[in-house]
């Protein structure tokens, strides 16, 4: 938590921005792996992210980065829906339209990915059903693909994906 607060107070998450922006892959990887261990952090650190307007390259990364930075930026969204506030993750959604690149990662032939994903849509629905928002984001969900692709999931030889999407429709 030290080094993440020395990092924000430096001025370092403008430039994380930027590096998810970079035309070197395995560059737009570090930054975004950085990221994810940012948001690993408290909710403060959390805000500085927001604030530094990451999530808007992260949206591009998880719908346009390499398979590994994508898995990253994936590791980013879910560990902000772990350990966010309300307000922050709503904002994922609302402001910085995650969902939809966040769901189609859900394709990801790697099982690993899957399951951070489904981590994330976890924690998203357990939020929507404490704010009474449950139903309006099934419907997000649906349109985005989101069921098809759960559904799809319940056919997975890997048995903690199955579960999790079991899980989750449920």
């Amino acid at each position: 938590d030290q080094q993440t607060d020395v990092v924000i107070a430096a001025e370092g998450l403008p430039r994380l921005g930027l590096l998810l922006q970079h035309n070197k892959s395995y560059i737009v990887r570090e930054a975004a792996w950085t990221v994810s261990n940012i948001t690993a952090g408290n909710q403060k650190q959390i805000q500085a992210v927001i604030q530094a307007g990451i999530f808007q390259q992260l949206r591009h990364v998880l719908k346009k980065g390499d398979f590994k930075a994508q898995e990253e930026a994936a590791w980013a969204v879910t560990n902000t829906t772990t350990s966010g506030t309300p307000e922050q993750i709503v904002d994922l959604i609302e402001k910085y339209k995650i969902l939809k690149p966040f769901i189609d990662l859900l394709d990801s032939k790697d099982p690993r990915t899957i399951t951070v994903v489904q981590t994330g849509l976890s924690n998203l629905f357990a939020l929507a059903e404490k704010l009474g928002g449950t139903k309006n984001l099934c419907l997000m969900v649906e349109e985005m693909g989101g069921l098809d692709k759960l559904k799809s999931l319940l056919q997975h030889e890997n048995g903690e994906v199955y579960k999790k999407a079991y899980a989750i429709i449920d």
